[in-house]
């Protein structure tokens, strides 16, 4: 489903009725808006968005030391190889 929205002076959009009607958004609704490369995603938040924002609130609030495990021996884990793979040096 597509549709051609304008933007407004105050830059908001009006999402058209039939795709609001389609994935339940009403008046007060919560949405996700993200940019993804040259994209604007809007969707509605949904129960994992919720899951996930409460858990990350409890890790961040968790006073604990961070411990990792790196394997030996594997060039696929190194740290070197790792930054290489990303650009960066």
């Amino acid at each position: 489903m597509k549709s051609r929205v304008s933007i407004d002076k105050f830059g908001r959009i009006v999402i058209p009725a039939q795709i609001r009607r389609k994935l339940g958004i009403k008046t007060g609704s919560i949405l996700v808006i993200e940019l993804r490369g040259s994209m604007i995603v809007i969707r509605p938040v949904s129960n994992i968005d919720e899951v996930v924002d409460k858990w990350f609130e409890k890790m961040i609030n968790m006073n604990v030391e961070a411990r990792y495990f790196r394997p030996r021996g594997s060039k696929w884990f190194g740290d070197e190889y790792v930054k290489r793979k990303l650009g960066i040096d």
